[in-house]
């Protein structure tokens, strides 16, 4: 199935209004998720924002996502020019059918709110954490030397 004829069945089957694909690409947002979708050399790609990275355990929740690349058919990146974590997943466009891309598409959100929640629980242990390792050492910095 073609791009545009993809876009336009799936907007005429769900009474989706304006959603219109320009120059291979659409975007939609399905409960709060804007789902950005991208067609080009035969790929399908759709992706979405799950949130900024946390200025506490960044590293530990990269590294969640990291593992997560592997072990579904959605992975994650962080767009330097953007900044926050995006989720992607890749679909071939001439497999692709209304029934599928609807499949797909919901289990693509799906992942990305449950990530989005993840992300949001998590900042708030990760700065508990921050603060708790800080006031163990009160006059000592990030250096180990003593403050004045």
């Amino acid at each position: 199935m073609e791009f545009n004829d993809l876009i336009a069945d799936f907007s005429k089957r769900h009474n989706v209004e304006n959603l219109v694909a320009v120059d291979g690409a659409a975007s939609l947002d399905i409960d709060g998720i804007i789902v950005t979708i991208v067609a080009n050399d035969e790929m399908l790609t759709l992706s979405a924002e799950i949130g900024e990275p946390p200025i506490e355990g960044a590293a530990t929740f990269s590294d969640l996502l990291l593992e997560a690349n592997l072990q579904s058919g959605v992975y994650f990146a962080k767009s330097p020019e953007r900044g926050p974590y995006l989720a992607v997943r890749r679909l071939s466009l001439p497999l692709i059918d209304g029934s599928s891309f609807d499949t797909e598409l919901e289990a693509f959100v799906n992942n990305a709110e449950t990530w989005r929640r993840l992300l949001s629980d998590f900042r708030p242990v990760a700065e508990a954490a921050a603060k708790d390792a800080e006031s163990e050492h009160p006059s000592f910095g990030t250096t180990g030397f003593m403050q004045v």
